[in-house]
């Protein structure tokens, strides 16, 4: 599912991406990766990099020496290809429970938002202790469990309501901001995490439905059995368009947080 359909490019995931074009504060997209003192110097592995949310910034603006994109999507990894020109990228497909770098050989490690898709996490946290040499940083981004309530609940209440049960439809995620410190704890000494919230208001329905439609085939796997996932996205979509035309915007809260692991 994540190399043939979730993730096969980055269309999926752009429209994720957009919807923080909704933020009611504006912020710094990179303010996730400022934890680390960027002196152009480091060498870092960007496990699970995607289309290069971070990446991008970091080597086309030299705040890195050399950067290791790695991810087990290849058609992830081919969005990249205009960056391997600037020489400071190296480009990888690799599964991040056995990653081909050696011991101690990066400054710093991220796993922004990709952890939970790991099907050993443990394994892939000993592998970011193991590549990052001593005194280094590794960050590791997660979702808490109430991101996006009120997009997620509405989900579950008209998918419920098509099935005549009670449905949680959206995968269950392994790592989170509340249980990733435990297990980070297993391989670094200290795990500090920075949560936000951001809050987004959404003019229109559209944003909401094309993020929903991203995660079609996780939803379908959660839920087990047929059923109308289009009426399902129909029946949302004029339920987000009622408030809009309430309250003038649709309100949903992104919790999201970082763990600095050293």
């Amino acid at each position: 599912m994540l190399t043939k359909s979730a993730y096969r490019d980055d269309s999926r995931i752009r429209s994720r991406q957009a919807i923080f074009a909704y933020a009611e504060t504006p912020a710094d997209p990179q303010s996730r990766v400022s934890f680390i003192p960027w002196d152009g110097m480091q060498v870092v592995a960007d496990v699970g990099c995607g289309n290069g949310f971070d990446l991008r910034r970091l080597v086309s603006e030299g705040r890195c020496r050399h950067a290791f994109g790695l991810d087990l999507s290849p058609g992830m990894l081919h969005t990249m290809n205009g960056l391997r020109g600037s020489g400071r990228l190296t480009l990888i497909q690799a599964d991040a429970q056995r990653l081909p770098l050696r011991e101690d050989s990066v400054d710093v490690g991220l796993a922004m938002h990709m952890l939970y898709h790991v099907p050993d996490i443990r394994a892939a946290i000993r592998e970011l202790r193991r590549i990052v040499k001593p005194g280094g940083i590794v960050l590791a981004s997660t979702n808490s469990p109430g991101t996006l309530a009120e997009v997620y609940n509405l989900l579950d209440d008209t998918v419920s309501g098509l099935l005549g049960r009670p449905v949680r439809a959206m995968p269950e995620p392994g790592f989170t901001t509340e249980n990733g410190a435990a297990l980070l704890e297993e391989a670094f000494s200290d795990v500090t995490l920075h949560a936000s919230d951001v809050v987004l208001a959404f003019p229109s329905a559209q944003p909401v439905a094309d993020s929903l439609r991203s995660v079609r085939e996780p939803i379908e796997a959660v839920v087990g059995e047929p059923f109308d996932f289009d009426e399902a996205l129909d029946i949302i979509t004029a339920r987000v368009e009622q408030v809009i035309r309430d309250q003038g915007r649709f309100r949903a809260i992104y919790r999201s947080g970082v763990f600095v692991c050293r």
